[in-house]
């Protein structure tokens, strides 16, 4: 029986790899976001890796400089009857009666007690503590957070997160924690002076007190606190205390920002306001809780006759 001739056919072999090339074309292109999204990602871990490392960094360093700053302050032999004696007055929550020259003085007074701390006075800050907070505070309003648009990037939100931490460094912020420490049970009268010392301060024909707090720029902090991921995670590692003032606060600056039409993101103040009135409410270690709960209540029923 004569053998049938098996010679391969040079054009079935182009066919098969022309379908072979078509074919792989086509499942990288039904697949290509799927690929690009892989790659995507994995660059985001990547920065995402690298940025949590540098603050889990940052945060070691300032526990290891907090630590010592606690064995400095255990060390003194200081009775406690002679902080209180040091105190500046408690400044009351209505003061839309007292004058710009009267909150420039309270401030005085306020810093004036801060230079008299050991804890201040070890750390031996250049121009005394009112020029040195004056630094800082000039350096957050220099480099505002992020706060609109931040969940488009997670490299956004973790530097929405180490704001404090990337803008200060790690020795102020140990500073400004020592002092809400150290001064926690004056805590509430001294935002309210800072807080109207911002709305007064323009006033002052020759202040002593050199801070400036503008409008827009308090407003991009408010806006941080209130509406970003950043701002509500440095609020949730805060005691509930401090975690509630700055949080009123920061509606009053939006609601002045509304009145000023300097709201420029937008941000609704209606849910901040229901939010606050129900953790006020449920706490039981505010001061000037009554007047809190007052200046937002009718905030309420201003913002429910605005948008009815």
């Amino acid at each position: 029986m004569p053998k049938i001739s098996r010679k391969k056919n040079p054009l079935n072999l182009i066919l098969i790899i022309l379908l072979a090339i078509i074919t792989i074309g086509g499942i990288t292109y039904v697949n290509w976001d799927k690929i690009f999204n892989k790659a995507a990602r994995e660059t985001i871990y990547e920065e995402r890796d690298n940025l949590k490392e540098k603050i889990n960094l940052l945060e070691r360093e300032v526990a290891k400089l907090s630590e010592k700053q606690t064995t400095e302050i255990d060390e003194q032999d200081q009775p406690e009857s002679s902080d209180q004696d040091k105190r500046p007055s408690t400044l009351p929550i209505k003061i839309g009666k007292i004058s710009c020259e009267q909150l420039d003085t309270e401030i005085q007074e306020f810093f004036h007690h801060l230079d008299s701390q050991e804890y201040i006075k070890d750390r031996s800050l250049n121009g005394g503590s009112q020029a040195h907070v004056k630094r800082l505070i000039d350096k957050l309003l220099a480099n505002p957070p992020i706060v609109v648009r931040e969940t488009d990037s997670l490299f956004t939100i973790l530097t929405n997160t180490a704001h404090f931490y990337r803008v200060l460094g790690p020795e102020d912020v140990i500073l400004a924690k020592d002092i809400l420490a150290q001064e926690a049970g004056i805590l509430e009268p001294t935002m309210a002076l800072f807080y109207n010392w911002s709305k007064k301060q323009q006033e002052c024909k020759t202040p002593q007190t050199e801070i400036t707090l503008p409008l827009q720029n308090l407003y991009e902090y408010a806006g941080f606190f209130l509406n970003t991921l950043g701002g509500q995670s440095y609020l949730f590692r805060r005691e509930s205390h401090l975690r509630i003032l700055i949080k009123y606060y920061c509606i009053l600056i939006l609601d002045r920002s509304n009145a000023e039409i300097l709201n420029r993101h937008g941000i609704d103040i209606r849910l901040p306001i229901k939010s606050m009135i129900n953790e006020i409410d449920l706490s039981e270690n505010l001061l000037y809780k009554e007047e809190y709960m007052r200046t937002l209540i009718n905030l309420k029923d201003k913002y429910h006759s605005q948008y009815e």
